[in-house]
């Protein structure tokens, strides 16, 4: 090969290196936050009362209306900043191994958490990952 041929595909390869890199720099926050987005949706779509007492803690209140259809199970637990949250879970008579998450919300109702993000935010227990982080203190 020519020292001409080398010097373009060694200036073609390095073109090529930086294009990857440019795209890593500016699409890594996007694909992060978007993964991270997943993650809170996958915690809060397997998420049971029994998933929720284990991760945060024993609960204030903890409240079973099996009177209607479907089942309610209500819980108020206290968050990192003694701040009360109440999780809401239903279940199907049919089925009342198989809750689901309905709401998480201040116990008031006046506050109602809507988004992955901010449910995790107010109860981060819920998410064993961001616990093991170590920059964060022990309790």
């Amino acid at each position: 090969m020519k020292p001409q041929n080398k010097m373009v595909a060694a200036i073609l390869a390095l073109g090529l290196l930086v294009a990857i890199a440019i795209a890593v720099v500016t699409k890594g926050p996007a694909w992060r936050k978007k993964a991270q987005q997943r993650h809170q949706e996958d915690i809060l779509a397997q998420l049971t009362p029994e998933k929720a007492i284990a991760l945060c803690g024993n609960p204030i209140q903890d409240e079973t209306q099996s009177s209607q259809s479907p089942v309610t199970r209500r819980l108020i637990i206290r968050n990192d900043y003694s701040l009360a949250v109440e999780l809401d879970f239903t279940a199907f008579p049919s089925d009342p191994q198989n809750w689901r998450l309905t709401a998480i919300q201040d116990p008031s109702g006046e506050i109602k958490y809507a988004t992955p993000a901010t449910q995790i935010g107010v109860l981060p227990c819920l998410d064993p990952k961001a616990a093991k982080k170590p920059d964060q203190k022990p309790q």
